[in-house]
């Protein structure tokens, strides 16, 4: 920034573990903690505008592969529909079978528990 733009001065609370985090990222960039809250205010902005582009934004690795994706808070994002996140963690039912076969299976499979034979 110049000299003449004028500089907004902001008070803000940290509990003293994200103050420490603080310190230590402004250690390793060798900057300060003004300069490492502006430039995550700048990567929030870079997220912000890519999750409105529905983008998404990844760190990936040197071979390209994403090791890891930033997403926004739940709050920020739309509920997905149940399937969806079925869907998405347990994938799809994959199965050799025939659907005669698999009902088979199931009706091979049931038990009588607690039957008593009157005669």
């Amino acid at each position: 920034m110049t000299n003449t733009q004028k500089m907004v001065r902001l008070n803000l609370d940290l509990s003293p573990e994200l103050n420490q985090i603080l310190d230590e990222l402004a250690n390793k960039i060798g900057k300060n903690k003004s300069d490492v809250l502006r430039q995550a205010i700048t990567l929030m902005q870079i997220m912000v505008i890519a999750k409105e582009e529905t983008k998404k934004l990844g760190v990936p690795e040197a071979n390209q592969l994403i090791v890891n994706e930033i997403i926004l808070s739940s709050e920020q994002q739309p509920k997905s529909h149940p399937l969806d996140t079925f869907m998405e963690r347990l994938g799809p039912w994959e199965d050799e079978r025939t659907a005669e076969e698999i009902v088979k299976d199931i009706y091979d499979s049931r038990t009588i528990s607690n039957f008593t034979l009157l005669t």
